[in-house]
């Protein structure tokens, strides 16, 4: 019997979209696995997060991993403002640049870079996190938002705007409480109750510095009654 050709062979195609992958979904989906089994993050009023067009979310600023832990709670992808320095570290590089972060250098040039960068974001639908303190806390208590923020909403005023607060990082090693212990990275505590409550959207109009810090910190206080009721 002639052996048959492998050109007379029907072509095997598979079915377009069936199939497909993407590495950055399957990273997303790795890290989220991780976040959650790892922390066991408890999440409230995440509805009030738009599931479509552009959003700006705020945060107070605890530890190194509030970014993984917020983006484990959202069904959506979130573009972060991240610190240039940061932004820079080998294989965080690549992770970051993936997910499409922001870099900000502190200096005019930097920061009006990274403000163009996040009103493009807003205007092509994509959902942003900022932390308006620009700092990791040092005390574990928010911080004083800089005026940043006012000018982010000034520049796209249709924007909402969703308050956020996350507790249970602090004293965590990627927070800034045993920062110049030896025993940093140590773990110090098992069974961590890690939460963020997110607010609804605040009227334009409302946008001021001082406003968003207090409604930031009411949500903060108020997760310890949410905690009490669970």
């Amino acid at each position: 019997m002639r052996a048959m050709s492998l050109t007379s062979l029907p072509k095997l195609e598979l079915p377009k979209g069936k199939f497909s992958f993407s590495f950055k979904e399957i990273l997303r989906f790795l890290i989220h696995r991780l976040t959650r089994f790892i922390y066991k993050p408890t999440y409230i009023g995440f509805e009030n997060i738009p599931k479509t067009g552009p959003a700006l979310l705020i945060c107070n600023h605890v530890s190194y991993l509030d970014g993984p832990i917020i983006d484990a709670g959202c069904n959506r992808n979130v573009r972060y403002l991240i610190d240039n320095s940061l932004f820079h570290l080998p294989v965080v590089h690549q992770i970051l640049s993936l997910a499409k972060a922001i870099p900000i250098t502190y200096n005019r040039k930097g920061v009006e870079a990274a403000f163009d960068e996040i009103s493009v974001g807003l205007r092509n639908g994509d959902l942003v996190c900022i932390f308006p303190e620009g700092y990791l806390t040092f005390t574990g208590s928010l911080g004083r938002f800089r005026p940043g923020i006012e000018w982010i909403s000034k520049r796209d005023p249709d924007v909402p705007i969703i308050p956020m607060a996350l507790s249970g990082m602090w004293g965590s090693a990627l927070s800034r409480k045993y920062m110049k212990s030896h025993f940093r990275w140590w773990p110090r505590s098992w069974g961590r109750r890690v939460t963020v409550i997110c607010g609804p959207a605040i009227p334009s109009d409302k946008v001021t510095v001082n406003y968003l810090q207090e409604v930031v910190l009411r949500l903060k206080y108020s997760i310890a009654s949410h905690q009490d009721v669970q």
